[in-house]
């Protein structure tokens, strides 16, 4: 191995630029983004590892064809809907569960020091401290992650379908739907006691964000509206601001940077409702998805 790489290598964990951005809920989120060059290596790594690790049908993010719109459409014909998060998702998954998820997968094309190695430069020291974790950041995390929960997913899944649920985690948001009442009164426990159960990665739920939602009331995934008809809406209050700045842009007072932005938010709307943005001159604010 050239000088260079194996330096590059070697300080891996530590090649980090750290930045926070604000959550919708509140308070800060810290994202660390690794430099260029362990980026590179880390790229490179899952372009491989992609052709050896398990990922479960129900893990709808990171991965082709994947979006928030399908992951919406996997409940639209629910009555009754339970939201699940974990805390702290990605920090919460150890370089040691990373070597132990390739041993149990990637055995037979990875020996012991390269399993190491891998798991050594895709994951970041916080604070320069161990132990090692993923990173929000990280090309190589959204793989990983969702490798790595494969037997959780495959037994949530295995236990939802023989009670009529429909189970999705887009990262570490879970949705569980069913069309009948009481099914999920359960799950709570279910889920908990399937992740005390599992061998790795040690997660915990976060019972602030615990959601039970029916029809009665607003069912929302992965910040999507559900609407009673069976259909996918990115909700009432976008499209009263898209129709605002719109309207503005009509009238020549919408600034450059509010443009962009209204260009972005088309883009979106075009995507979880085709054909919104050409009709947007005819549609009003009473619409009710």
């Amino acid at each position: 191995m050239p000088a260079h790489l194996a330096a590059i290598i070697k300080t891996a964990p530590l090649r980090y630029k750290i930045f926070e951005i604000p959550k919708k809920a509140g308070g800060v989120r810290e994202v660390a983004q690794p430099a260029r060059e362990v980026k590179a290596i880390q790229r490179w790594l899952m372009q491989e590892l992609v052709r050896w690790l398990p990922v479960h049908d129900g893990a709808t993010a990171y991965r082709q064809g994947a979006s928030i719109r399908k992951n919406a459409e996997a409940h639209r014909h629910s009555r009754y809907m339970l939201k699940l998060d974990f805390t702290s998702f990605f920090p919460s998954i150890l370089a040691d569960d990373i070597y132990a998820h390739l041993e149990r997968h990637c055995s037979q094309h990875l020996d012991a020091s390269a399993r190491k190695l891998i798991a050594y430069v895709c994951c970041w020291a916080r604070k320069r401290q161990p132990p090692l974790r993923l990173c929000i950041g990280a090309p190589s995390s959204p793989l990983l992650s969702n490798s790595i929960m494969f037997e959780f997913d495959t037994r949530v899944s295995s236990m939802a379908n023989e009670d009529g649920i429909v189970y999705t985690r887009y990262a570490d948001d879970i949705t569980l739907s069913c069309r009948n009442r009481g099914r999920l009164d359960c799950y709570v426990d279910v889920v908990e006691r399937l992740l005390s159960d599992i061998a790795y990665p040690r997660l915990t739920l976060n019972q602030a964000k615990t959601v039970r939602a029916s029809r009665a009331g607003r069912r929302i995934v992965t910040g999507l509206i559900l609407t009673p008809e069976g259909g996918v809406s990115i909700g009432r209050q976008r499209k009263r601001l898209i129709r605002a700045m719109y309207h503005r842009k009509v009238l020549g007072q919408l600034a450059p940077d509010d443009l962009l932005q209204l260009e972005g938010f088309l883009s979106f709307a075009d995507s979880i409702e085709p054909g919104f943005s050409r009709r947007l001159g005819h549609l009003d604010d009473g619409e009710t998805s």
